[in-house]
């Protein structure tokens, strides 16, 4: 029997709500923290299993693939067995699968444990979500999403932090051992407080499910090994673009034909939602290649030590930590439309001005670009996702919070793959371009050669030439994917003004 005895959606006190937060946001940032620890560990384990570059990318891919299909049935499993026993389940099994995989022996054993642990703790995220807009009124959402999101904001912040550390001060099996403790204390938390949910038993669509499953199995597949199968050129990725069409087709199909289907087709009746879940999308394809894009700018192309764009990175978790706690309060007391339109300017003006670059930017205005990026994606993610929710029947609000986090994920690895083939193309075209100027004959390399700055018949001076062409090429790469962006953010705006204000929801 819990502490708090009494209907998941209260009315609680708020001694009883802080009560209930606290556990809720531990599970939540338990879950961030893991996704973000595992890539720093990525090339010890490789050494270490004896695995290849790309084998050992499994070990994040089998992760992400699991824990979409876990997604895909969680509004299932917390109507049927009730959301608190899931949630408990979840958490137990996520520690468990962090012991195994901590003991792994091998890489194929790695790779087993950690699409348990991805499909296991799959729940944490929506069911936390809807935990969290149970608890608090209506009125009081926009802070309880705003406190609900510094989880998955220290999450990247302090993950790959922790994963470095205990992998340089140990090695990588604690990255994966750290969070047996960690789990364990969510554990006896939320076992000792948090109240169950009404059940709503129904039959399980399998059909829809396994076509779901199927498709975004087979997108995530595509989107992954896209880039080192040379894309729609390899057989592979062909066949999964197939089946991940088919699939679906097959489920939109089913959904709109059968009686009962597994994504019940009234949810998208509720325009906030459907506009949501969009905005979502972008914003994976925004919050996660930037993620990617400006490590690899500030080493490759500035230089930078890893310190060093550590911590000019941590900049753009400061700005989205700020906007967070802004959002939060301001969106109980301003029109939720505008300060998410707020958010996707500050996202259009970054990448904007990311697009005038080169390569002698000062560190400077790198780290103000970035906390303003950040702060965009702070400010435009606490109110999203008070807003997607805040129209939505309470009865569908775990489904929606599971159909919220797989289009997010799904955008993101979408957003992560287009990011990486625009930024590999244009290197490599602006590479060849360039280098078919080198030569004797051009005006510049002779003026350049007759100070005795660089000479193409020495290796210093051709060593100087290459690096300077890879550079510049690299920058244009980067200057295109930042045009991508800032062109996804801007032609996004207009859905803001579909939204609208919050009316009480059917309970």
């Amino acid at each position: 029997m819990p502490l708090i005895n009494k209907p998941a959606v209260g009315p609680f006190t708020r001694t009883e709500r802080i009560i209930i937060t606290i556990p809720v946001l531990s599970a939540s940032l338990l879950h961030a923290v893991n996704m973000t620890t595992a890539y720093v560990a990525l090339p010890n384990i490789q050494g270490n299993l004896s695995a290849t570059p790309s084998q050992v990318g499994w070990v994040i891919t089998a992760f992400v693939v699991a824990s979409a299909i876990g997604t895909i049935i969680t509004g299932w499993l917390s109507n049927q067995f009730g959301r608190r026993r899931i949630f408990i389940t979840s958490i137990i099994g996520f520690t468990l699968t962090a012991l195994l995989c901590a003991t792994a022996t091998g890489l194929n054993e790695l790779v087993v444990y950690r699409f348990l642990q991805g499909f296991v703790s799959a729940p944490l995220l929506p069911i936390s979500q809807a935990i969290m807009l149970d608890t608090y009124p209506r009125e009081r959402h926009g802070f309880a999403m705003s406190i609900w999101s510094m989880g998955m904001i220290l999450g990247p912040v302090l993950g790959p932090t922790v994963g470095a550390a205990l992998t340089e001060w140990y090695n990588w099996r604690y990255v994966f051992m750290i969070n047996v403790p960690l789990g364990l204390i969510a554990l006896a938390g939320i076992w000792a407080i948090l109240p169950e949910a009404e059940r709503q038993t129904k039959r399980l669509d399998w059909i829809g499910v396994l076509a779901l499953t199927f498709s975004v199995c087979a997108l995530q597949l595509m989107l992954d090994r896209g880039q080192s199968k040379d894309w729609f050129e390899s057989t592979e990725i062909v066949l999964e673009a197939v089946i991940a069409a088919v699939a679906m087709y097959m489920f939109i199909a089913h959904c709109l034909t059968s009686r009962n289907p597994y994504v019940n087709l009234a949810i998208f009746r509720d325009r906030n939602f459907v506009v949501g879940l969009v905005l979502i999308f972008v914003f994976g394809i925004c919050a996660f290649s930037t993620m990617l894009v400006l490590p690899l700018f500030l080493q490759t192309v500035q230089a930078y030590p890893v310190l060093t764009a550590g911590w000019v990175l941590s900049a753009r978790g400061v700005g989205t930590m700020v906007a967070m706690l802004l959002g939060g309060v301001l969106a109980d007391k301003l029109p939720v439309r505008y300060l998410i339109l707020w958010g996707l300017m500050c996202l259009v003006i970054s990448n904007g001005w990311m697009t005038t670059w080169n390569t002698e930017v000062g560190t400077l205005e790198v780290t103000w670009v970035t906390v303003l990026s950040g702060f965009g994606m702070g400010m435009m993610w606490v109110t999203l996702t008070t807003v997607t929710f805040s129209t939505l029947d309470q009865r569908y609000r775990i489904e929606g919070a599971a159909l919220f986090a797989l289009i997010r994920a799904i955008g993101a690895s979408a957003g992560t793959s287009v990011v990486i083939a625009v930024l590999v193309h244009y290197s490599q075209v602006n590479y060849i371009e360039l280098r078919e100027n080198i030569s004797h004959f051009n005006e510049v390399i002779r003026e350049t050669a007759a100070l005795s700055i660089l000479s193409l018949d020495s290796i210093s001076g051709l060593r100087t030439v290459y690096n300077m062409v890879v550079t510049e090429a690299r920058m244009v790469g980067f200057l295109n994917v930042y045009v991508f962006l800032c062109l996804v953010a801007l032609l996004t705006t207009p859905l803001v003004f579909l939204l609208r204000a919050p009316r009480p929801a059917q309970n």
